[in-house]
C-alpha cells in the first residue's frame, strides 16, 4: 500500500491493513512496527468498555471490573499482538453501539431533535469505518437497526398514548399536556427527518470511506481506481469467502466458540529452542471468563426482557447480531470469529454480578474471586499466550486440559 505495489492480498477491506501500515510507515518493517497500531487499538479498548459499562451500570465499580475481566481475557490480549485486522473490527464495533445505545436513552420529544442525531452520526461514521476494516461489523449493523427500531417504536407508543389523552379531555398537568401535544404535533415529522439522517449516517458516509479505503490499493493497479475495480473487488471477496471449501486443523463452529473446543495455535516457536523448551502462542478465551459468560449472556436476556429493562437491551442486541449470522456461514469457521462478542459477554457478566449485589451485599465477595482466578489464569496461560519460553512439561501437563488444546 505505502509502495504502490498491487496488493496480493484482497480477502478483506483494505483500512485495517492501511492501519497497520501507518506503525511500519512510523516505526520500519519489524515487529513492532507491524504491530503497534493493533496493539494501541487493543489498549484503547479498555477505557472505552470501562465507559460503556459506566453508563449502563452507573457506578465505577462495575466499570472497572468490566475493564479489568477484558484485560484479563486471552483472546484480547493475544488478538491485539499479533498484527491482524480483527482488533480494529472489534473496537469500531463497540464504539458504534456505544453511540447507539447513547441515541437509544435520549427522546426527540424532551430534546432538540438535533442534539439526538449527534450520536446516530457518530455510530454511522464509525460503523464506515468499521465495514471499511472487517465485513465482520456488517452483521453489527443489524444490532443497530434493530436497537433504532425499538427506539422509534417506543415514541411511536407515546405518540399513540399522548392522543388517547388528548381525546378524553382530562389532562390537568400543563407539562404533561404540553408534552401530550408535542407527540401528536412533530411524531411524524421528526420521525421521518431520523430516518433520512440514517440514510446519511448509515449508507451515504459509510459508503464513501468503504470506497476510499480502496484508493491506495486501486491505484497501483493497471487501470486506476474505477468503479468497475471497485465493485469487482467487493465479488472477489465475497466469492472467496462464499466459496471456500478448505479444510483446517484449526478450524471450529459458532457452537464450539464459547466452549473452546479448538483453540487457534498461532505460533509454534521455530528451530533452535534449548532442549525441552517450547515457545507457542494461541488464542483461545479465559476459561472462566468464557465458560461463565455465555450463561451469563443468556440469563442477561432472560432478565432483562423479564424486567422490560430496555436501556440494558444493547447487551444481548449487540451479541446475537453479532452471532447468530456465523451460525448460518457455511465455510470453515474459528474461534477468533467469536471476538467481536466478547466485549459484551463480559458486560453481561457484569450484568449479572450487578444483580447479585443487589441481592447480597456479600457478593462483592463472589466478584473478588472470580478476578482473583481470572487474573491467575491468565498468569498461568500467560506463556502460551505470549511466546515465552517455557517448558515444554509445564504446557504438556499443567496447560493442555483437553486433547482438542493443541499449542
Amino acid at each position: 500500500y505505502t509502495h504502490g505495489i498491487v496488493p496480493y492480498e484482497n480477502t478483506h477491506p483494505p483500512l485495517g491493513k492501511l492501519l497497520i501500515a501507518i506503525g511500519m510507515e512510523l516505526f520500519g518493517v519489524n515487529p513492532f512496527g507491524w504491530r503497534i497500531i493493533g496493539t494501541l487499538f487493543g489498549v484503547a479498548m479498555l477505557p472505552l468498555i470501562y465507559v460503556m459499562a459506566l453508563r449502563l451500570f452507573k457506578k465505577s465499580k462495575y466499570a472497572a471490573l468490566a475493564a479489568g475481566l477484558f484485560a484479563l481475557d486471552f483472546m484480547h490480549f493475544t488478538q491485539t499482538r499479533i498484527s491482524t485486522i480483527d482488533v480494529y473490527g472489534v473496537f469500531f464495533i463497540m464504539l458504534m453501539f456505544y453511540f447507539m445505545q447513547r441515541y437509544y436513552t435520549m427522546n426527540f420529544y424532551k430534546q432538540p431533535l438535533r442534539k439526538t442525531l449527534i450520536p446516530l452520526f457518530w455510530s454511522g461514521l464509525f460503523f464506515g469505518i468499521g465495514v471499511a476494516s472487517k465485513w465482520i461489523v456488517l452483521y453489527g449493523g443489524a444490532g443497530l437497526a434493530i436497537m433504532l427500531a425499538i427506539s422509534l417504536f417506543e415514541r411511536y407508543r407515546e405518540y399513540q398514548a399522548s392522543g388517547r389523552l388528548l381525546a378524553e379531555g382530562k389532562i390537568k398537568d400543563k407539562e404533561l399536556l404540553g408534552t401530550c401535544r408535542e407527540a401528536v404535533d412533530s411524531f411524524w415529522k421528526k420521525t421521518i427527518i431520523t430516518l433520512a439522517s440514517c440514510i446519511g449516517f448509515f449508507v451515504i458516509i459509510p459508503v464513501i470511506i468503504y470506497s476510499l479505503s480502496f484508493v491506495p490499493g486501486l491505484s497501483a493497479s493497471a487501470e486506476g481506481f474505477t468503479i468497475k475495480g471497485l465493485i469487482d473487488s467487493q465479488k472477489n471477496m465475497y466469492n472467496y469467502h462464499s466459496q471456500l471449501v478448505a479444510t483446517h486443523p484449526f478450524a471450529s463452529s459458532w457452537w464450539q466458540w464459547p466452549f473452546m473446543k479448538r483453540p487457534v495455535w498461532f505460533f509454534s516457536g521455530g528451530e533452535g529452542l534449548p532442549e525441552g523448551q517450547v515457545s507457542s502462542i494461541v488464542t483461545m478465551g479465559n476459561p472462566l471468563i468464557w465458560w461463565t459468560g455465555i450463561f451469563a449472556m443468556l440469563a442477561t436476556l432472560w432478565i432483562t426482557l423479564k424486567r422490560k429493562d430496555k436501556n440494558l437491551y444493547m447487551i444481548w442486541i449487540a451479541f446475537f447480531s453479532q452471532y447468530v449470522p456465523w451460525m448460518l456461514v457455511p465455510r470453515e469457521t474459528f474461534i477468533y470469529h467469536y471476538f467481536a462478542m466478547v466485549p459484551f459477554m463480559i458486560l453481561g457478566i457484569v450484568y449479572i454480578m450487578k444483580l447479585l449485589d443487589s441481592k447480597c451485599p456479600e457478593a462483592r465477595y463472589v466478584q473478588y474471586v472470580y478476578v482473583a482466578v481470572a487474573l491467575l489464569l491468565f498468569i498461568a496461560f500467560y506463556p502460551v499466550l505470549s511466546g515465552m519460553q517455557v517448558s515444554g512439561d509445564y504446557v504438556k501437563d499443567m496447560l493442555r486440559w483437553f486433547p482438542t488444546w493443541v499449542f
